[in-house]
C-alpha cells in the first residue's frame, strides 16, 4: 500500500488528521490556479497559506510539495507519480471539495480515498450566535492548549532563514528629510 496526503487550505497543520495518520507519506498542497484566476484572494491570505506549508514541511521528515494548478489534475499526477493506492485527505465543508475528489477519481479510478475526520480546534459544541460570546467560552482552551491538545508534541517553529529587518525606523528617516 503506498500512500500520499492532500494538504489543502483547512488541514494546513501538522497534526491534520490525514497527516497524522500517515507521518511518513509524501503530502502535496496546491494552489487551485482556476480557482485565483476567478476569485480576488488577498496577498497575505496566500502568504499565510504558503508559509502553513512551509512550517509542515519544515517539521516533518517526509516530503511535502507545493504545486499550483487545477487540484484534481495535480493530485492525480501527485498520486501517479508516487505510485499510490490511496490518497487520504481531511474532510473540508466545501462545495469544490467534493468536486475536486470525484475529479481525482475520474483521472485515477484505482485509487482509493480515504477522507478524516476534520480536526477540531475546540471541544465546544453549542450554537454560534455572536464570535466574541463564542469566543469568550473557547479562548482558554484554543489558546492554553486545553484537553484538545493534552499529550500532542507541537513541532518547534522553525528558524528565519534570514535576520528580521525592522522596517519602522527606515519609513521614520524618510518623513524626517
Amino acid at each position: 500500500m503506498s500512500v500520499v496526503v492532500w494538504l489543502h487550505g483547512d488541514s494546513l497543520s501538522i497534526t491534520d488528521p490525514a497527516l497524522s495518520a500517515h507521518p511518513e507519506a509524501p503530502a502535496l498542497f496546491v494552489f487551485d490556479r482556476p480557482f485565483l484566476s476567478s476569485h480576488r484572494i488577498a496577498f497575505p491570505r496566500l502568504a499565510f497559506m504558503y508559509g502553513g506549508v512551509r512550517d509542515i514541511a519544515a517539521a516533518r521528515s517526509a516530503l511535502t510539495e507545493i504545486r499550483v494548478g487545477s487540484v484534481a489534475e495535480e493530485l492525480a499526477q501527485f498520486a501517479r507519480e508516487h505510485r499510490a493506492t490511496q490518497l487520504h485527505a481531511s474532510e473540508n465543508p466545501t462545495p469544490e471539495f467534493e468536486s475536486i475528489l470525484q475529479g481525482v477519481q475520474e483521472r485515477c479510478p484505482e485509487l482509493k480515498l480515504v477522507i478524516h475526520p476534520a480536526e477540531r480546534l475546540t471541544t465546544f459544541s453549542g450554537p454560534v450566535t455572536k464570535f466574541f460570546g463564542f469566543w469568550k467560552k473557547v479562548q482558554a482552551e484554543v489558546l492554553g492548549g486545553g484537553d484538545l491538545f493534552r499529550g500532542v508534541e507541537m513541532p518547534p517553529s522553525p528558524a528565519p532563514s534570514r535576520p528580521q529587518r525592522d522596517h519602522r525606523n527606515r519609513w521614520a528617516d524618510r518623513r524626517s528629510k
